[in-house]
Order: structure tokens, then C-alpha cells, then sequence
């Protein structure tokens, strides 16, 4: 008798993934991640840069005020009458930009206990602001950003900063304008000793030059060396 061997059944394939598999799913998920954390980073950087741009138009409709009525920079008679440009909100400078925040706010001794000092000279807000007048308001923040910071007894107390932490600086040009270019010596060129000129864009013949220099806190791109250029970073400008 002739015995039949029963056919081989097909083996079941396991309902698990291969090693390669794995792999190759893992590999998708990172790349995916990357891509939308790209996304959110640029993102948040823009909405960063809008914010410091909202503050520096905020800053800009106070200036524009104050020298409406006054035809000159909030600035004691002492320092207009030396005819120099001065910046101000540079780190390690003594000029801090609460000043022009007080002065544009028009906040007097009743309402703030503030005596700015500035290497000699009548710096008095009352003295600058004579009417004590509010051309513009800003946000007090907690935070060292996108307004005027509000911890009183704290050195940076009124100062007014970007989205990254850095005080606004602020370039004024002093009056009066009897040649073109002198170094911001009683010229028309705002200056800023070179800390807003990039080789693409620089502040003229504007009242005033108000910038930031970004998230990373370097002026402008150096990629191939040279004088850092303004398009391509993140730095916020006003002119």
C-alpha cells in the first residue's frame, strides 16, 4: 500500500515588523519631526520679529510725537547744544533707553523715583518733557521682553526690550545739520557708530534709527566676511 505524505503547509508569515522595517520607520518619523520642527522654529522666530517690530513702531510713534511739538530729540538742551549724535540702549553704554521711555511717557517724580544721571547735565524728564505729556504708552512686562521691564529697584527697570531679552538701541540725531556727513558731529546723517550700518542698508539722513539685533545678538549675516549684511539674519530695523 502506498502511503501519501501529506503536502507541506505554507508557513505563516509572523504578524510582527522586521528589524528593517523598524528601521525604516523610524528613519520616516525622525525625518518628519525635523521637518515640522523647522517649521515651528521659523515660525516662532517670525512671530518673534513681529512682536520687537510692534515695539520699535510703538517707540517710533512717540518720537515722531514728541518732535512734532518740539523740533528736536528728547534730549536735555546740554546734549543738543554739543551737536553729537548719541546712541542709546547699547549694552554696556550708560545711556539705558528707560529714559526715552520716561520722557515719552511723560512720567514726572510723582510717578516714578528715577534719577537719570547721565555723565552730567539736566536729564530731569520734567526738564526734556516740560508739559509731563504722554506721546505714546508701553506694555510693562515681567519679563525682559517686548515692552518696558516693570520690576522696580532692578537696574533695567523701565527699559525697553526685544523678544530675546536685549534692551532696544536707539541712535538720535542731534540737531543742528550743517554738512552732510561729519562723524554725527552737527551733520544731517543719523549716526551710530557703526552699529547699524550693514553693507546692504544703513540709517541717512533719518530723525532717529531704532534696531535689534535678533535672536542670536550678532549684526546682520558674515558669511562671506566683510561688513555683517541686514538681509538674510534676524535682526529688526526701523528705517
Amino acid at each position: 500500500m502506498i502511503s501519501k505524505n501529506p503536502s507541506p503547509q505554507p508557513r505563516k508569515r509572523s504578524k510582527g515588523f522586521t528589524l528593517v522595517e523598524l528601521l525604516v520607520v523610524i528613519a520616516i518619523i525622525l525625518a518628519l519631526s525635523a521637518i515640522v520642527l523647522g517649521v515651528v522654529k521659523r515660525a516662532m522666530l517670525t512671530a518673534q520679529k513681529t512682536s520687537t517690530t510692534n515695539t520699535i513702531r510703538n517707540l517710533q510713534t512717540g518720537l515722531v510725537a514728541f518732535q512734532a511739538e518740539y523740533n528736536k530729540p528728547p534730549l536735555p538742551d546740554e546734549v543738543i547744544a554739543a551737536g553729537q549724535d548719541i546712541v542709546i540702549g547699547e549694552r554696556g553704554s550708560p545711556y539705558s533707553n528707560a529714559y526715552i521711555v520716561a520722557v515719552l511717557e511723560g512720567l514726572g517724580p510723582d510717578d516714578i523715583n528715577l534719577n537719570f544721571s547721565f555723565g552730567g547735565g539736566d536729564w530731569k524728564v520734567a526738564s526734556v518733557n516740560k508739559k509731563l505729556e504722554a506721546y505714546t504708552t508701553f506694555p510693562r512686562v515681567d519679563q525682559k521682553k517686548n515692552g518696558a521691564y516693570n520690576r522696580m529697584g532692578d537696574p533695567a527697570f523701565l527699559e525697553l526690550f526685544d523678544s530675546w531679552e536685549n534692551p532696544l538701541m536707539i541712535a538720535l540725531n542731534v540737531p543742528p545739520y550743517q554738512t552732510d556727513f561729519a562723524q554725527g558731529t552737527r551733520d544731517s546723517r543719523c549716526y551710530t557708530n557703526t552699529l547699524a550700518d550693514y553693507s546692504d542698508t544703513a540709517p541717512r539722513d533719518e530723525n532717529f534709527a531704532i534696531w535689534s539685533y535678533g535672536k542670536d545678538g550678532v549684526k546682520g549675516t558674515t558669511k562671506s566676511g566683510g561688513t555683517p549684511r541686514f538681509g538674510g539674519s534676524d535682526d529688526v530695523k526701523s528705517w
